[in-house]
């Protein structure tokens, strides 16, 4: 005779201590966001550079916001200002800028990672994860600076990889105008 054993769903809500690592990730989230508002606002940087951070920059804010909705009453809403202050006096020129801020995406991934791998409910591990991609791409763009332009990254031809896509429609091309 086999014995089952019945397991129950993880709950959908954050937990006590899910909140607690959320409301981390918000703060942290809050930081990063001005970090690039900080290095938007320094002068140093082209108009493509200044496009992309102004949108990473929403990025995070936006990532803030989702942690903020999904906490309510829990979130602190401030931020991380030890995160902050480490980095903030490291933005001195766009070159440096470009190597600090894919230091912090890194820095950031690997610390939801951990966020994630400690999470029980569903809804905080599913924002979580969510953010963990985006801020991966945010690292890797930084690696690729300074020796390609952000056009040319922005604009290029690439093929579908659907399986019902048209062998003819093999061009695809996205431009960013200031």
């Amino acid at each position: 005779m086999t014995t089952t054993t019945a397991q129950t769903a993880p709950p959908k809500m954050p937990t006590s201590a899910d909140k607690q690592l959320l409301d981390f990730a918000l703060s942290a989230e809050l930081s990063v966001h001005d970090l690039y508002v900080t290095a938007i606002d320094s002068g140093m940087l082209s108009a493509d550079e200044k496009l992309m951070m102004e949108m990473f920059s929403e990025h995070h804010k936006s990532y803030a916001q989702s942690l903020n909705g999904l906490l309510g009453k829990a979130a602190t809403n401030t931020r991380n200002e030890a995160l902050y202050t480490t980095y903030a006096g490291q933005l001195t020129s766009a070159q440096a800028m470009n190597r600090v801020l894919q230091s912090i995406e890194n820095t950031m991934v690997a610390t939801h990672i951990d966020i994630l791998s400690s999470l029980e409910g569903m809804d905080g591990a599913t924002l979580v994860a969510s953010i963990i991609t985006v801020e991966a791409r945010h690292a890797a763009l930084f690696g690729t600076l300074p020796t390609s332009s952000l056009s040319n990254a922005l604009n290029s031809a690439a093929t579908s990889l659907a399986p019902n896509a048209a062998a003819s429609a093999t061009t695809t091309e996205t431009t960013v105008t200031p």
